[in-house]
């Protein structure tokens, strides 16, 4: 991302709220979550369907969050180690319409296949409306691909800035893989603000 700012481990930007390092816990935890969904609903039959035309997988819980599954290439994605993991978290604007991220669902499902380095992706609703994704890749490489795909990018640049406010990228690795989700540990995260013109960008690199 071209522009950023360098936050260090613990600095605050009092006029930003959304990142305060005490988010990097709650993400990280949210993400941990999300991972451990993909292995306890893989091993459920009676909700799994890895046919053709497929869809994903749909679960609420007790707080009122609403979760999708995408099992994109499963046999991959329990089979590798040192998975590359991206973990989004996004925060509504007040009078967003939603369905312009529905439709780039749907785009963007229609060419999971086509990313071969895509193992799955995991959405979350919050009650207030805000989004989260984990995103299962089987490389750096791979990842960077997929954001730099031209699709990708165009929705990106149409659907988040009308949308959200702001957003979290969390960079992160799962060096056993699913074994153990919750050994899943950040390296970095990235940060926009849509709320200036060009948007604000900032980086923070996490101690390892």
């Amino acid at each position: 991302m071209p522009n950023n700012n360098h936050l260090d481990t613990n600095q605050r930007v009092i006029d930003r709220p959304f990142t305060n390092p005490e988010h990097s816990l709650h993400d990280l935890a949210t993400m941990r979550h999300m991972a451990r969904q993909l292995v306890d609903t893989y091993g459920d039959p009676v909700v799994c369907d890895f046919g053709p035309g497929k869809k994903p997988i749909c679960q609420s819980d007790p707080q009122g969050r609403h979760f999708r599954i995408y099992y994109v290439h499963p046999q991959l994605l329990f089979s590798l180690k040192e998975l590359t993991v991206v973990g989004f978290f996004g925060e509504k604007r007040k009078a967003a319409d939603i369905k312009p991220l529905i439709n780039a669902d749907k785009k963007f499902e229609a060419v999971f296949n086509e990313h071969t380095g895509l193992l799955s992706l995991s959405t979350v609703r919050l009650p207030n409306g805000d989004f989260g994704n984990l995103v299962l890749f089987t490389t750096p490489e791979a990842r960077d691909n997929w954001n730099n795909s031209q699709l990708h990018r165009e929705l990106v640049a149409k659907i988040s800035p009308p949308y959200y406010r702001s957003i979290r990228l969390n960079n992160a690795v799962l060096p056993q893989g699913l074994e153990a989700p919750d050994d899943m540990h950040l390296l970095r995260v990235k940060y926009i603000d849509y709320n200036t013109d060009p948007p604000w960008r900032a980086i923070r690199e996490l101690a390892q």
